[in-house]
């Protein structure tokens, strides 16, 4: 389930990007020195559109304490073990590059969701996931393809949304979308063209044959978005 997650960070203007790629958002750069002793002064970096498939390989990173803003204060979080980072990285490895050649992941570990019936969210701005406790006593891998494919949404371009947004019968009144077909591959896809995404990303992956036989438009759409990077 995805959060929205305040970033105060970055302006609220996004750039309107071409297909294959998406918006990052104005931010401050602290000073730094490259390896050869330069130094690089402080800036504000300045909006641009980046491919989402060029943020090179995968670096997963388990960290402890609980990330800055977190919108529910309540959830307490906790060590990820190492049984459980071995779990991770290994399934980690296994998915698709179209879904984890994003640079670097935040993995957090937490007891218990605030959001009922929740093994897991993620804030795609961030690069975060977080895994509470239930989401490994549950298909771990399936779990994880959900949450990354949320972040895969947030970078889709908005060509690339609309196009979804018309092949899974979306539509936006007032600024509210509206679904207009009879099934989903998971019932909480109703609340939300993205969720319904994730749902379907997850599908794909998870249980190819029935989700082509129940979505064959839907199944052709993600094939050629996602091209030779199954």
């Amino acid at each position: 389930m995805l959060l929205l997650f305040l970033l105060t960070l970055f302006n609220a203007q996004a750039n309107s990007c071409p297909e294959g790629t998406y918006s990052i958002q104005n931010h401050p750069r602290q000073a730094y020195y490259k390896n050869d002793g330069t130094h690089v002064s402080s800036t504000t970096v300045s909006s641009y559109c980046r491919h989402y498939r060029d943020d090179g390989l995968l670096k997963e990173q388990f960290l402890l304490e609980k990330p800055k803003k977190w919108p529910h204060p309540k959830e307490k979080f906790k060590e990820c073990l190492k049984e459980k980072q071995k779990i991770v990285s290994k399934i980690l490895k296994s998915i698709p590059k179209i879904l984890t050649n994003i640079g670097k992941l935040e993995i957090y570990c937490a007891q218990k969701s605030e959001v009922s019936n929740n093994p897991a969210t993620c804030a795609p701005e961030k690069k975060i996931i977080v895994l509470y406790d239930s989401s490994f006593n549950m298909n771990t891998k399936k779990i994880i393809i959900h949450e990354l494919a949320h972040l895969l949404w947030s970078r889709l371009s908005d060509k690339e949304k609309q196009s979804y947004f018309d092949v899974s019968k979306w539509r936006k009144f007032d600024n509210i979308y509206i679904y207009n077909r009879a099934s989903f591959s998971a019932p909480d896809g109703k609340n939300g063209p993205e969720e319904d995404f994730a749902n379907n990303i997850e599908y794909y992956f998870t249980k190819p044959i029935n989700f082509k036989r129940g979505f064959p438009q839907i199944d052709s759409w993600i094939k050629k978005i996602l091209g030779d990077n199954k």
